[in-house]
């Protein structure tokens, strides 16, 4: 369990995660001011978004920015790298540069290391983060198939052992066998380890998945800004959702 500003991932409902990913200043901001007014308890940045990302002045800037918009809400800073699905091509060098400003900054509070890209960089980057008393997420994303269930686990137990404080693993199920699969895996997984393991879909086939994390153990769920755009759920439904399956399971 990680317990921050009062928030615990990985006890109780699972936490909704909301995304900022604008290209602009004001694209960011704007995005940002819409988030802290949803019902999200975590704000994630998608900085591989941002289009002057290489600007150290001008990531510092957009930190500072978006914390101010956000208040107190959990500030989880992720840069997704081309291979794992990321909006960017990006060195080794430039992303284990950009992780660690973000940490150095003092503004976030939860780091994402992709771990299952270069063991030797999420190595670094995750004692990097301790360091800085910044809690990590390791994280992996499948966009090609469903991971069986020895993959799903043995990534898990990788990135566990690599020392990260959760793992957040995205999977692309194509079919409702595919999900209860995955919910099974999980549950068995979460129950075994005693540690928090957010696991969630990529496209519309699996969402379901999203509002049912609290029964099979995901300790974080993710909804979006722009649920027009794309396969993601609106905050609001999903935080109703949410709380409907806490009262059914808790009730």
């Amino acid at each position: 369990m990680i317990e921050i500003r009062d928030v615990k991932i990985g006890e109780g409902k699972p936490k909704i995660c909301v995304t900022i990913a604008g290209q602009t200043e004001e694209a960011v901001r704007l995005e940002a001011v819409k988030a802290a007014g949803s019902g999200a308890e975590i704000i994630e940045w998608r900085a591989d978004y941002f289009a002057d990302w290489k600007t150290e002045t001008s990531v510092l800037r957009m930190l500072k920015i978006i914390r101010m918009c956000i208040g107190d809400k959990l500030f989880y800073f992720t840069f997704r790298t081309a291979e794992e699905g990321g909006h960017t091509n990006v060195k080794d060098h430039e992303y284990m540069n950009i992780i660690k400003l973000a940490i150095d900054s003092r503004l976030i509070d939860l780091v994402d290391v992709e771990c299952c890209v270069s063991e030797y960089r999420a190595t670094e980057l995750i004692a990097y983060a301790k360091s800085g008393r910044t809690p990590v997420i390791g994280s992996n994303h499948s966009f090609i198939k469903m991971l069986t269930i020895g993959e799903l686990e043995f990534r898990i137990r990788y990135m566990q052992r690599l020392g990260v404080d959760a793992v957040k693993i995205g999977v692309v199920p194509s079919s409702r066998r595919d999900m209860n699969r995955l919910l099974n895996a999980v549950y068995d997984l979460t129950d075994d380890l005693d540690f928090p393991i957010a696991v969630y879909s990529m496209g519309g086939n699996g969402k379901f998945l999203l509002g049912a994390g609290e029964f099979y153990g995901s300790c974080i769920t993710f909804a979006s800004l722009h649920p027009e755009e794309g396969d993601g759920v609106d905050v609001s439904l999903l935080s109703t959702v949410v709380d409907s399956v806490h009262e059914l399971l808790n009730g």
